[in-house]
């Protein structure tokens, strides 16, 4: 992996727990960035704000705490607030790894668009298509989605044939079911399949990256809808055959197989069987 320098570079996590990068060294560095000139607010005030508790709290309190202290001192709304944040944006990575170890010092920015960005969804969509280049938009995009279904699903359908393969990785990974940490949208659980375009169209994306985060968000699909999950393996398998889709489909299905549910268990020996074919016919 191509070693990229940030001004956070010289940072280290001194137990290689994530709540760990987020110490008062990171929020001196981090104000110092956003507010190199104390002309937005005094930035030693909130750095003393912040290590009066930060100790005793774990991860996604220490991103609360620094999200709501922006909040309070950065000046006018939430629009203004953001386009100051997003001074930290740089390039888009360029390869898959990297969003605890090079783009950890974004979450604040992720965590920041959670909690406040329904008082601009526009712009708060237009951050996260870039926040998710050097970081991820998986759990920012998700109250969001609770809060204007129609809006966020055109906009992921939009990304799902974006050109930056982490811009369509998050067309799918942030509609995950059962995303780790993520709020739950109850929409996506009511009615999965309304998120069925979005993985009809990356079943088969070149980057493996975006692969994986389909197959994990149809086997949280499975855990609510199991026929519905099967029909849409069934329709992809009637369709053009690749080794892309093929593995998308057996990874999906890795934990019924293993609790020994006899449908998926079938459907896996089809899939080795039709991977088996098809590399033979390209051999």
């Amino acid at each position: 992996m191509k070693e990229i320098i940030t001004p956070f570079s010289k940072l280290k996590n001194p137990t290689g727990k994530h709540k760990d990068w987020y110490r008062e060294e990171f929020i001196k560095i981090f104000c110092q960035e956003i507010n190199p000139d104390n002309k937005l607010f005094k930035s030693v005030e909130l750095i003393k704000d912040y290590k009066k508790s930060y100790q005793s709290l774990e991860l996604k309190e220490r991103l609360n705490l620094i999200s709501k202290l922006l909040k309070e001192y950065l000046p006018g709304n939430y629009k203004r607030q953001l386009r100051a944040l997003s001074k930290l944006f740089g390039k888009p990575l360029p390869f898959e790894e990297g969003m605890f170890t090079i783009g950890f010092y974004l979450y604040p920015i992720s965590q920041f668009i959670e909690l406040y960005g329904e008082e601009d969804i526009d712009f708060s969509l237009e951050q996260i298509e870039k926040l998710t280049q050097q970081f991820t938009g998986e759990w920012a995009i998700r109250p969001l989605a609770n809060l204007d279904q129609k809006k966020i699903l055109k906009k992921m359908k939009e990304w799902s044939k974006h050109q930056n393969f982490h811009v369509r990785r998050l067309s799918s990974e942030g509609l995950r079911a059962k995303l780790p940490w993520g709020k739950k949208i109850q929409w996506v659980n009511d009615s999965p399949e309304k998120t069925l375009p979005i993985y009809n169209k990356l079943r088969n994306d070149n980057v493996l990256y975006v692969r994986r985060s389909v197959a994990n968000s149809m086997g949280d699909m499975i855990k609510i809808d199991p026929e519905l999950s099967i029909q849409t393996f069934d329709k992809w398998l009637s369709m053009k055959l690749t080794i892309e889709n093929l593995w998308v489909i057996k990874h999906a299905i890795r934990t019924p197989v293993k609790k020994g549910n006899k449908k998926f268990i079938q459907l896996k020996n089809k899939v080795d069987k039709l991977s088996l074919e098809l590399k033979k016919a390209k051999n």
